[in-house]
């Protein structure tokens, strides 16, 4: 065992509840296959030595308070991890409630998370507290917000699963603000029910907490799931999404945005699973990185055998906008069928001189200038959002970071 295992696993604490054998079977997994490290392919680029090194206590702060959103649809705000309000007055179509312990079982998730490599996710069925699920019926709009307070420097582990029923809709944000130095370890379950449709919009605005999450996302027959993620970065950052188009005419896409300054790392990981044929996915990621700051992208396609007819894009830009600055980023593709369509591409570059030469010789100083320039390459993922209360604060947002 490791010293960051014996860090986050000596004070497991297996309460006696409905779900202690669950957390056990977590647990079993978690010492079975350690934590990874730079050895392991899907972390190579990113230590966990910060963890390791950082003194974790049990302080949770103050409640920490609530931004605004454009959206006055329902909120559901877990601070320092756990669910504020609890799970009554919700509106006729969603339904809160505990998950049942038998929906938490290991061998479940033994295939999706893998061994070494998805130590988080076993680490977060070893741990959480709170295990929530939403169905949603109908169409709405919901804003899921996870906080935590400058004097955080515990451990928080939230845990929830949506379930959308068939044709029903949602515009969903999970806005992310942590401001305190522990650790935050999310684990999120989605699943696209037939015909429905889920706009996902996360938003983080991390410090100095490490910040782990994974979101596993299943789109059933003619399913439509977007993302649009907005990572204003952090000290440590590592989010794994996955989706997986499990039938015909399930379709996923996903436009992503990175800001990185002064010592920030932050680090994704996604995959798109083609299951079956007569499916689409488009991916689009952009960073931008300044100071010394470290950004990963590993972005993967995954088109099984049989799964003819499926058509897949993704596509990766990047900007260093300083020397110390580093960007490591890998796009696959693993196709087992012929009758497909799939690209890829991938760039790293620095703004353009002649671009800045161009807008200084119109009146403008060389920092509007550049702000410019970062603006427009920065803002071209959020312009794709359909919902345009949600694109008109994103770019809000966006202008007030740059």
């Amino acid at each position: 065992m490791n010293a960051l295992a014996e860090k986050l696993m000596s004070d497991v604490s297996l309460t006696e509840d409905a779900y202690h054998s669950v957390r056990q079977q977590g647990l079993q997994r978690l010492m079975k296959f350690g934590f990874p490290d730079l050895r392991t392919e899907a972390w190579k680029y990113t230590s966990l030595r910060l963890i390791e090194k950082r003194n974790i206590g049990d302080g949770q702060g103050q409640a920490a308070s609530l931004p605004k959103w454009p959206i006055n649809g329902t909120v559901l705000h877990f601070d320092h991890g756990k669910l504020l309000g609890g799970a009554d007055g919700l509106p006729s179509g969603l339904v809160l409630s505990p998950m049942a312990p038998d929906q938490l079982e290991a061998k479940k998730f033994d295939d999706l998370y893998g061994e070494q490599a998805g130590a988080f996710a076993w680490l977060n069925l070893a741990r959480f507290s709170e295990a929530w699920h939403l169905s949603v019926k109908g169409s709405h709009e919901l804003v899921i917000a996870i906080t935590t307070s400058p004097e955080f420097n515990g451990e928080i582990f939230p845990r929830l699963r949506i379930d959308l029923e068939p044709h029903a809709s949602l515009v969903l944000i999970e806005d992310q603000k942590d401001e305190g130095q522990g650790l935050v370890n999310v684990v999120t379950e989605i699943a696209v029910g037939e015909g429905a449709c889920l706009s996902h919009i996360i938003k983080r605005d991390n410090r100095e907490s490490a910040w782990v999450q994974r979101t596993d996302v299943r789109v059933s027959k003619d399913g439509d799931y977007r993302v649009m993620a907005f990572d204003q970065g952090g000290r440590l950052t590592r989010h794994d999404l996955t989706i997986r188009l499990d039938h015909s005419g399930a379709q996923g896409q996903i436009d992503g945005l990175a800001l990185l300054d002064g010592n920030e790392h932050v680090d994704w990981h996604t995959e798109m699973i083609h299951q079956t044929g007569h499916t689409n996915s488009r991916e689009s990621f952009r960073m931008l990185a300044d100071g010394s700051s470290v950004g990963v992208f590993n972005g993967r396609i995954h088109i099984h055998e049989n799964a003819d007819d499926s058509h897949s894009d993704l596509n990766t830009a990047n900007l260093l906008l300083s020397e110390a600055a580093r960007v490591n980023i890998k796009p696959e593709l693993e196709i087992y069928s012929e009758e497909v369509t799939a690209s890829h591409g991938a760039t790293i570059g620095q703004l353009d001189d002649r671009a800045l030469f161009y807008l200084q010789s119109r009146g403008l100083s060389e920092s509007d200038a550049r702000a410019l320039l970062k603006y427009g390459f920065a803002a071209e993922p959020i312009q794709r959002l359909t919902v345009e209360s949600v694109r008109d604060w994103l770019l809000h947002e966006l202008k007030q970071v740059l």
